[in-house]
Order: structure tokens, then C-alpha cells, then sequence
């Protein structure tokens, strides 16, 4: 072949090759000709390579539509091609691994996210404490550095039967927990950080682009997003709305959840009868914690019902506010706005006792903006009637008369099936070994009464009545107490529900241990009889405002001091007749 004809085959093939490599990347390279779009993070612009093939996706709000993709998912934005820009992608943004790089970065939100790494709904470090109490492994549900699920060892795997039982049967709910899959999963999501709460439906108010929706992330957290969690253990999510969880072939099962629990109905909370939910009353500090790391919930608590209504035994004392509580309610306070919710009253809110504003409450006209609808509810004040003022009374948690029911559940039979399987949460992994739960006489029934860890008298209920074989060396049979808050907020409960001889055993029980420390405790058999002995005066003494409440102690002790008597004066004595049908002769002050 000749050198000129040589040349000819050569340049051919080139140009065939060129050819053929332009109709192949003719589209990136057209594409790698536009200028890279761009966004504003933090007052700085910078490549977000995403809204090449992204922007038409819509549903975010106005808090978060102009950020881009990579701020919350991560991946590569400065590519231009796919497998590279999707490098290192996050597909489930706000998990509480990698969230110090999407929602906590400095340009969003690193106050908050620097809260909720410390707080007790990431770290959970009550169930693990008070489970290594029920198990024996510790003499105190106090707990301590160890007990933060998410600081614990995963390479050296379960160290004790209570780690074990949380990992597999309790350990999903707490938000460093890794949510199994994109997308709102409803009432069943665990876990998931950030998104856990802020995950709400796409906002498609600015109009439609014809793009694939997104889900926005709203500083409003419907209810909905509390269910999934809250409504195992203390119930309270079902109880609120007046949902109970009772045993299969129960007559008033009605339904059943989405796990497939029987439910039926029971009296809902006034406040949820009067259209508020969750964060109407729960401060974004007890849920995302205050920056303190605490043990137990009652320790983040910050809202009581003396905050809005007033009341309580002694005056109430506030603590000044600080700069982080004023900066977030005026961040809240936008993002309302910002929703297109009714205005705000100008006019201070109410505060909780820790200097927090209730940002969406106005004290001037004792009112509440409700927060899915913006609506405006009055806020009743606290009577100020003789039932609040009688002696005794005082040592009361406002709940312990005003709690109209609690979920209750007689007993709990846990066993361990070495030969089983099951997910560890904590790894994500199904693994050896598996618990076995039996429960019986779910159902409701009056609160408890018992001392609480903050030291008043509060509701409770059966914390576990729990027998545990097959994991430990010597099987554990021991009835606990827990203190709860069953959010099923009412009129008072009737005098006699507590006070009548017969129910002082139901009310108040007697054996077992309460699962927190001193001050919390049983009720001692003293405190038990007293209760009795008020209980016999009542038949005949109903009224709150009867002279022998005013007081109590007076009228227990002329009671017990009046010297016998003929019959003919005792018939005609109301204090000699009323010791003879008390059968109470003993009887010494019920405080």
C-alpha cells in the first residue's frame, strides 16, 4: 500500500473516531459549555452543579427552595457528570451521622444541631439506664456516660442482657437511629435526626413547575411526626387523641394501628379537644434539648401548666431569658410568617419558668395561636376555689387530679430465644438472638399515685411487672413504677377516686420499686392511711369548701381528742357521731 493511500485510511479512522466520540459526548460537551449554576448558602455563592438535571424539582419552601441539592444531600456539586457529582451522596438528609455536614453546617442551623447531638431524644439514655436497673445489672436507674445509645461500643457488640434487650426491642425511636428509607413513612418512621420531626408534605403554594415534588422541611412538626415513636411505652400520643391499646378480643376493640395493636376509644385530652397538638405546648428545647445533657425526661422538661394557667401552690419564680431562647423564637417566629399564618398579636408571650417564650401565646389577652390552623384559643385561668387550697393538696403535680385515665398493662413476660434472630438496631444488622414479649391486660384504668422524682405527688403506672429468663443467670421477677404523664387532661378526678378506702389499694400501690431515684418513691403506709381516713369523711363531707376542710388538721384532732360520752349526748353530738361512723377513734391529722 502506498504512503499516500496509507495516510488516506488513517485520517479516516480518525475521523471517524471524532465522529463517533462527538455523538457520544456531544450532549455532556454542550452541557459542559453552559455556565455552572450557582446558589446563595450563608451570604457566599457557590457551584451547585445539581440544578442541571434538578431544577425543576419543587415542594420546598421559602425557608429552603433556593439552596440547592447538595446542601442537604451532599454528593459532588461542582460535577458536571452524574457518577461523579452523586459521589458521596446522602439519600436520607438530617441523619444524625452526617448531619454536622447538611443541616448543622455553618451556613444553617449549627446551634441547633450542636442541641439536638446532646439531647435526650438522640441519646435516649433513660431506656437504657432504667433497663440495666430492671435487669439487675446496676442498684440505681440514675445511668450514667455509658448509657448514651449512640456512644455506644458497636465492635465490641451487646455487653450485658439490658443492652442487648434495648438494642434489638427499644433502640429504633431515639433520633441517631438510621431510618431504614427515604420518604415519609408515616406513623411507623423511626428515628432519622432532623427529618424525624421536619419532614412534612411538599409546599406548592409558589406554583406548580411540572418538576417531581420534594418534601418540604417545616419548622412546623405536625403530630404525625410524634405518633411513631410515642405511641409505644407511655402511650401518650394515643392517649392524647383518646386512643387505647387493648387486648385482642377485648369488646371494645374498634380498630387497630398501623402495627396491628387493637385499639378503642377512650375520652381524649381537653387540649386535644380544643385543636392543639404536640408543640402547642412542647417548647423546640425539650425536644431538641437545651444544650445540657440530662438522664431522664423529667430533668428537660420545661412547660408546666402553671406557665399558662397560673395557679400552683406558691408564687411562681421565673428565670431570666437568655439570647439563644429570644433568637429562636424570632426565627419560629418568621418562619410563620413566612407559611402564610395568621399575624401574631404584638404584646409579650408567655414564658415558661426558664425564661422560654411561648412565642406563639400573647399575655395581654391570655391567648394561644394554634398551630396548624393559626386560629386563636382563649387560655383559661386556673380556679382559684377551695379543692387548690386544701392542706395536703400542696404536695400535688397538678396531673395527679386532672390525669382522667392512664394506659395500663397488668403485666409483661419477656423471654430471650438464643436460636432466634433479629435487627440491632443500633447496627442496622439482623443478628443471633432474639426477645420475645408477652404482654396481658392492656387496657385503661385510673392513674397511679405515687411520689414522683421531682418530689410531688404524681400519676404512674406499671412501669413493668416484669419476668425475664433464658438470658440471665438467675431469672428476674420484680414489679416496677414508672411516672407518667398520661396527656389525658380533664376535669379533676372525683375526691373518692383517691380517697376511698376501698381504692387506696388500686390508687396507691404498695409493693414494688418506681423507676427513678430518691425523691421519687411509693407512698408509705402512713401516707396510705391517710388517705383512707379522708376517704371515710367524705359520704358526708362532698363539698370542697365543707368547714371541716378548711382545716383539716383541727378537725381530725377534735375528732380524735372528744372524750367519751353517753349514748344520749352521742346521738345529739355531729362529732361524736361522726367518729363512731368513721370507726376511727385513733384518728390524728391526714397531713
Amino acid at each position: 500500500m502506498s504512503v499516500r493511500v496509507t495516510e488516506a485510511v488513517l485520517i479516516g479512522a480518525g475521523l471517524l473516531a471524532l465522529v463517533a466520540a462527538i455523538s457520544l459526548l456531544g450532549p455532556a460537551i454542550r452541557h459542559s459549555s453552559k455556565p455552572m449554576p450557582t446558589v446563595l448558602l450563608g451570604g457566599a455563592t457557590r457551584a451547585e452543579g445539581c440544578l442541571s438535571c434538578h431544577a425543576t424539582m419543587q415542594g420546598l419552601g421559602a425557608a429552603h427552595a433556593g439552596i440547592g441539592c447538595s446542601p442537604c444531600h451532599l454528593g459532588d456539586p461542582t460535577a458536571r457528570e452524574e457518577r461523579i457529582a452523586h459521589r458521596g451522596l446522602e439519600r436520607l438528609p438530617g441523619d444524625l451521622h452526617t448531619s454536622s455536614r447538611t443541616c448543622g453546617q455553618g451556613a444553617c442551623h449549627p446551634i441547633e444541631h450542636a442541641r439536638v447531638q446532646s439531647s435526650l431524644m438522640a441519646r435516649a439514655p433513660g431506656i437504657l439506664a432504667v433497663d440495666r436497673f430492671a435487669f439487675g445489672e446496676r442498684p440505681t436507674p440514675d445511668g450514667d456516660e455509658a448509657d448514651d445509645l449512640p456512644g455506644m461500643d458497636l465492635r465490641k457488640g451487646p455487653i450485658s442482657p439490658a443492652e442487648l434487650h434495648v438494642r434489638k426491642l427499644c433502640g429504633s425511636c431515639h433520633l441517631a437511629a438510621r431510618k431504614e428509607r427515604p420518604g415519609d413513612l408515616g406513623e411507623a418512621a423511626r428515628g432519622g435526626g432532623c427529618a424525624a420531626c421536619h419532614l412534612g408534605a411538599p409546599d406548592v403554594r409558589a406554583g406548580r413547575t411540572g418538576g417531581p415534588l420534594h418534601p418540604d422541611v417545616p419548622a412546623d412538626v405536625p403530630e404525625r411526626r410524634c405518633v411513631g415513636c410515642h405511641a409505644r411505652s407511655g402511650r401518650i400520643s394515643l392517649s392524647y387523641r383518646g386512643v387505647v391499646e387493648l387486648e385482642p378480643g377485648d369488646p371494645r376493640v374498634v380498630g387497630a394501628l398501623w402495627d396491628g395493636r387493637p385499639v378503642g376509644a377512650a375520652p381524649p385530652d381537653v387540649h386535644a379537644k380544643a385543636g392543639m397538638t404536640c408543640i402547642d405546648c412542647h417548647t423546640e428545647r425539650e425536644l431538641m434539648g437545651d444544650g445540657t445533657p440530662h438522664r431522664h425526661a423529667h430533668e428537660g422538661l420545661e412547660v408546666g401548666c402553671v406557665d399558662c394557667h397560673g395557679g400552683g401552690p406558691s408564687p411562681r419564680v421565673e428565670e431570666p431569658t437568655t439570647p439563644d431562647r429570644e433568637r429562636v423564637a424570632e426565627l419560629l417566629r418568621k418562619a410563620w410568617d413566612r407559611a402564610g399564618k395568621p399575624a401574631l398579636p404584638d404584646g409579650p408571650p408567655l414564658r415558661t419558668r426558664t425564661g422560654t417564650p411561648l412565642w406563639r401565646t400573647h399575655a395581654p389577652s391570655a391567648s394561644l395561636a394554634l398551630s396548624q390552623t393559626g386560629g386563636r384559643l382563649a387560655i383559661p385561668p386556673a380556679k382559684d376555689g377551695a379543692h387548690h387550697s386544701i392542706g395536703g393538696h400542696e404536695r400535688l403535680d397538678c396531673q395527679a387530679c386532672h390525669s382522667a385515665w392512664a394506659p395500663r398493662c397488668t403485666s409483661c413476660h419477656t423471654r430471650f430465644d438464643p436460636n432466634g434472630a433479629d435487627l440491632d438496631h443500633a447496627t442496622g444488622l439482623l443478628t443471633k438472638g432474639s426477645w420475645i414479649e408477652t404482654a396481658g391486660g392492656n387496657g385503661l384504668g385510673p392513674p397511679l399515685l405515687a411520689v414522683g422524682p421531682r418530689g410531688a405527688i404524681g400519676p404512674y403506672v406499671e412501669g413493668m411487672r416484669l419476668t425475664i429468663a433464658n438470658v440471665v443467670e438467675v431469672p428476674i421477677d420484680r414489679v416496677l413504677w414508672a411516672p407518667l404523664d398520661p396527656h389525658t387532661t380533664a376535669k379533676a378526678r372525683p375526691c373518692a377516686s383517691c380517697h376511698d378506702p376501698a381504692a387506696v389499694a388500686e390508687v396507691a400501690p404498695s409493693e414494688g420499686e418506681t423507676t427513678r431515684s430518691a425523691p421519687a418513691r411509693l407512698l408509705t403506709e402512713e401516707e396510705r392511711a391517710k388517705l383512707a381516713r379522708v376517704g371515710r369523711c367524705i359520704p358526708c363531707h362532698s363539698s370542697y369548701d365543707d368547714v371541716i376542710w378548711r382545716d383539716a388538721a383541727a378537725s381530725f384532732s377534735r375528732l380524735a381528742g372528744r372524750s367519751a360520752a353517753p349514748a344520749s349526748r352521742a346521738a345529739h353530738d355531729p362529732v361524736l357521731r361522726c367518729r363512731g361512723a368513721t370507726g376511727d377513734p385513733a384518728a390524728r391529722t391526714p397531713r
